[in-house]
């Protein structure tokens, strides 16, 4: 059950200096809370609590503290035994008194520190759970995400030092590995393994934490997007106006291409003229960049051919299943969310949920007929469906989308090189379709 009281989440409450807050429960069902207002405002309690404390100075700054003491205590230890190993040609004594002192760096400042941290990552992976749960508890129109993750794009500060000191330590052990004539700069090898490792975990952790935010921020936009389209479809309907196609644009991959790296082959041909002497390095990194080219544009390709390869297959599995003469539509649903929790059902929220997936659509005496490679099969009435709306990719090689949207306030989107034909056949269904 959730951790309520009159129908609101209670804020956590400190126990003591050295303890943290309690963190929110799991929420229960939808259907658990006496109303959708009371939904919303525990959830987006639950959310800012969550994520204030995942953006919490004092956590960063203890975790500053720990990984700072570990990170030296890793470059120190090293460096003593190794100084005192060539201090004198009779040093065992020497080399000794090294090595207790650092076991006892270690047992009093590094082990304690590791613990801090090891206890900060548990709570850390725990409240992330946390805020996927209670985000997925309403992604409608009307449910508003925090943008505490940053906004226009800008990276967190932690994430972007981390980034700045990782880069550091990566110069820093190459540059120590190119000269392994000083034995005592080989020293400062596990200090910056550690440092690495402490700026990488910053890095990994934010990047997780804005490609999920930003996931559910495009869900909610989604969601807007439809509500939008289906006042359209009502004006539209109730004024009787006719349903119009807009012009939609692609860029083709040749002017894509251009524009990347148009500029970058100018600045060269031009350097390479001013200063021929001193083109050489221009010249290898233009090699760098083709190479990189040539061998990410076959994986491009691939995948195009992959999926159409798995639409083809969809066809010729399903076809059975539409009686003879019927037109079918390879697609591609699913398109709603990145998790697998949706199960196979006969509804079309589980079609529009879940991990992208391959299945047939076909329009057939005056019924919406779906069948996926999963087992799944869905029939819907003509008249069940208010409208559909055709999104163009905008781009030559991703195929276009058609968003079936149903009376019931549910709807579909569906990904298909047939998407023309798809909305073709609904209007001569009758069913009204835009184009945005």
């Amino acid at each position: 059950m959730t951790n309520t009281t009159n129908g609101h989440p209670p804020a956590p409450a400190r126990t003591s200096l050295f303890r943290a807050a309690p963190l929110p429960e799991p929420p229960d069902v939808p259907s658990s809370w006496p109303d959708r207002a009371s939904r919303l405002k525990d959830q987006a309690s639950a959310l800012n609590t969550l994520i204030r404390e995942d953006l919490s100075h004092g956590r960063a700054l203890v975790f500053l503290l720990c990984a700072a003491l570990v990170t030296l205590v890793a470059g120190l230890v090293p460096a003593m035994v190794i100084d005192a190993a060539d201090s004198e040609p009779d040093n065992s004594t020497d080399v000794a008194v090294a090595v207790v002192l650092g076991v006892v760096m270690l047992a009093v400042l590094a082990v304690p520190a590791l613990f801090v941290l090891r206890a900060f990552r548990k709570r850390s992976t725990k409240r992330f759970e946390l805020l996927k749960k209670w985000a997925a508890v309403d992604r409608g129109h009307d449910s508003d995400f925090p943008t505490r993750y940053g906004t226009r794009g800008y990276p967190h500060g932690r994430f972007f030092y981390g980034a700045v000191v990782l880069a550091l330590v990566l110069i820093l052990g190459a540059a120590l590995l190119s000269d392994l004539s000083d034995p005592t700069a080989l020293g400062l090898l596990p200090s910056l393994v550690v440092a690495g490792l402490f700026s990488w975990g910053p890095v990994r952790k934010y990047a997780q934490r804005y490609s999920w935010s930003e996931h559910e921020r495009v869900i909610r936009a989604r969601a807007r997007r439809r509500e939008l389209h289906r006042t359209h479809l009502a004006q539209s309907t109730a004024s009787g106006s006719p349903t119009t196609y807009l012009a939609g644009t692609r860029i083709h991959p040749i002017l894509l291409y251009a524009a990347l790296f148009g500029p970058a082959v100018i600045v060269t041909l031009v350097f390479v003229v001013a200063r021929p002497k001193n083109a050489l390095g221009l010249v290898l990194a233009g090699l760098v960049a083709l190479a990189i080219l040539v061998i990410g544009l076959p994986k491009v390709l691939l995948m195009r051919r992959r999926e159409r390869a798995e639409l083809d297959s969809a066809t010729s599995s399903l076809a059975s299943a539409f009686t003879n003469g019927t037109m079918t539509h390879p697609v591609r649903y699913g398109l709603g969310e990145s998790d697998s929790r949706t199960a196979v059902t006969s509804t079309a929220s589980s079609w529009d949920h879940g991990p992208s997936r391959t299945g047939v659509l076909a329009v057939d005496s005056g019924v919406l007929r779906l069948r996926g490679m999963d087992g799944a099969t869905l029939d819907l009435p003509i008249t069940d469906v208010q409208g559909a709306v055709y999104f163009s990719s905008g781009v030559a090689w991703v195929p276009a989308s058609v968003d079936v949207l149903l009376r019931s306030g549910e709807a579909i989107e569906f990904r298909s090189p047939a998407a023309r034909a798809i909305t073709d056949a609904l209007v001569g269904n009758g069913v009204p379709v835009t184009t945005a």
